[in-house]
């Protein structure tokens, strides 16, 4: 059997816990791409699927990183079973990874985390509240006009595509390179895809990132040391927290049958309902 520690990475709300408690269904459903074998602690996994399926999102992760620490581990296989593969998957919270951004330098403890893992998942989420645009002219000459005396607490915060780009730098520093000398890989998850529109759906999760981030998918097509790989990730298919209709269709079926994973093919964008996927590019199966 081989191993491999993943992280998965991103910053507040960017849905890291709703993807991963999707995934161990995903796991646990034996129809997909990769299938759990055996796991030892997934209190926190099982708590958070727990939400998925009595139809609310999980909330965001503990701020005490080092109290709540909620790391995960698991045994799986390719679907026909002639391969095992042990996966870790590191607890670290949205918020340590902004405060990283922030100063550039991430704690020494995971930093070498971050050197025992073979791959990496990096999510950002559509249309998320915490997701900051950079300035252009007219937002730059509105924030020059504004009384800053009277309004202390206004902070534009770092833009998005800024962290993404540093993000992916502690990856470039970071990841080890696999057996045999094939580089790691890094797998993009663009959450929350299903609050797209049809035309950005049908373009792929890559031209959204062109689109939406060009600063970062510029860094995207020039990165060294790692393979990248952008995927489109809906957990359940819809929007449980503002959409009643989406919401009381989904208690019609099993969470089995809800959520898909987006990727780019020569066939142009490609749904395919496997939320394995991801996880099974970066372990190469």
């Amino acid at each position: 059997m081989s191993s491999m520690s993943i992280m998965l990475i991103g910053g507040p709300d960017s849905g890291k816990t709703n993807y991963l408690a999707r995934l161990w269904k995903a796991l646990q459903s034996g129809v997909c791409r990769l299938k759990s074998v055996d796991s030892p602690d997934i209190k926190y996994v099982e708590g958070a699927l727990n939400h998925l399926l009595s139809g609310t999102f999980a909330p965001r992760s503990e701020l005490n990183l080092e109290e709540h620490r909620k790391d995960f581990s698991a045994t799986v296989s390719n679907a026909a079973g002639t391969n095992s593969i042990g996966i870790s998957v590191p607890d670290v919270t949205g918020e340590l990874w902004k405060d990283a951004v922030a100063s550039s330098e991430l704690p020494a403890g995971w930093m070498e985390q971050l050197k025992q893992s073979r791959g990496a998942l990096l999510f950002v989420r559509v249309h998320s509240k915490l997701n900051v645009s950079p300035l252009d002219w007219v937002t730059a000459r509105d924030l020059l006009k504004m009384d800053w005396a009277a309004q202390p607490d206004e902070e534009t915060g770092i833009p998005t595509q800024v962290a993404l780009c540093e993000l992916l730098r502690f990856l470039q520093l970071g990841l080890k390179c696999v057996t045999g000398g094939e580089l790691p890989r890094v797998a993009i998850a663009v959450t929350a895809w299903d609050r797209l529109d049809a035309e950005t759906k049908s373009a792929g999760p890559k031209s959204f990132l062109e689109a939406e981030y060009p600063l970062f998918a510029g860094k995207l097509e020039d990165v060294v040391g790692i393979e990248v790989k952008a995927f489109g990730v809906s957990v359940v298919g819809g929007d449980l927290a503002d959409d009643e209709a989406f919401r009381a269709k989904f208690f019609e079926q099993d969470l089995d049958q809800a959520g898909y994973v987006v990727e780019d093919t020569e066939s142009g964008a490609t749904e395919i309902q496997d939320m394995t996927l991801p996880l099974a590019w970066l372990a190469r199966e």
